[in-house]
Formats: C-alpha cells, structure tokens, sequence
C-alpha cells in the first residue's frame, strides 16, 4: 500500500456560519425555569462564617464475618429471620448463627 491509500479520510462540514452565539439572558433563563415550576437552589451559607464540622461516623464492631452467604427462601422464612431479629434486635447473620447453635443442641 502507498501512502496514498493509507491518507486518513477529512470531515467536510461545508460553509459553516463561524459567528458567535448570542449572549444568554440570564433573567429570562430564570422566569422560564420558575415558569416550568423548578424552583431556585439556596446559596450555601458562608465558609468562613460558619466553622467546618466534621460529621460523626458511625463506629462499626469487628464481627469476623468474612464470608457471604444468599440463597432462596419462602416469604415465611424471610419473614420469621426478620421478624426474631427485630424482636431481639440482633443482625440477621446473628439470628442465622443462633439458629444453626439450637439446631446442634437439638441433635444431641
């Protein structure tokens, strides 16, 4: 192949008008928007006035439990598992495991 055959093809967009768009009124952009029933954002307070406050995170306890586990079940089985966790305001990991420890001690 000669250089010729490899020349990238060129876009031709024609006689395009290069003139620059007309200003925008910033006024009539927001009588349409208040028209269309969009309402104006607030301005945020301030940066200095107000001082920075760090918002507090939630400390997490350290469960050991690495592993995930997802099958499927009947709506009465999910609704027993969530109905003893919210009554003993435990996890739904935890009420699994208590399950499994009275299943042990009912096999022995």
């Amino acid at each position: 192949m000669s250089t010729e055959d490899k020349k990238r093809a060129t876009l031709d967009f024609g006689d395009l008008d290069n003139t620059p768009a007309p200003p925008v009124d910033n006024n009539a952009v927001k009588a349409a928007t208040r028209a269309a029933g969009f309402r104006e954002t607030p301005k945020a307070a301030n940066s200095e006035a107000a001082p920075f406050i760090r918002a507090m995170r939630r400390t997490r306890r350290k469960t050991g439990r690495t592993e995930q586990f997802a099958t499927r079940l009947r709506a009465e089985t999910i609704e027993a598992i969530y109905n003893y966790a919210d009554q003993h305001e435990i996890t739904l990991a935890e009420t699994i495991e208590r399950a499994i420890e009275a299943l042990k001690r009912g096999a022995e």
